[in-house]
């Protein structure tokens, strides 16, 4: 196996895409009042839909074509909810979807390691 300097990045620009967006949906949950979402649970839904894209786009390569497009049409359907209701629950369920990709993505590479010695570049 070589680490790579594209995969380092993709993991931790994803790591950090997930705490943004833990943080982002309970900054709204707690009604924290923080800058950009304020107490806007739509606000809230717009910077989690960008999150959701981004996250997407980092995992494409690690699980497959058609996971990938079922999560971002489940994504999509979240975010659209979201904005349509300003309601918890689809951003609840949108927030947990980007987490799931994550977490599918991570299991994925863990399980798929070939048999060599690691080597650095």
């Amino acid at each position: 196996m070589t680490i790579r300097h594209r995969d380092a990045f993709e993991d931790v620009a994803a790591a950090l895409l997930v705490a943004a967006t833990v943080l982002g949906f309970a900054a709204t949950h707690e009604r924290w009042d923080v800058w950009l979402i304020g107490d806007s649970r739509r606000w809230t839904a717009g910077l989690l839909t960008v999150l959701a894209a981004a996250v997407l786009a980092l995992a494409a390569r690690h699980i497959g074509r058609t996971p990938l497009v079922a999560f971002a049409i489940v994504a999509l359907v979240l975010a659209a909810v979201s904005f349509w209701t300003a309601s918890l629950t689809p951003l609840s369920l949108l927030a947990a979807t980007i987490v799931l990709v994550w977490v599918l993505a991570v299991a994925r590479d863990l399980l798929h390691l070939p048999r060599r010695p690691l080597t650095t570049q």
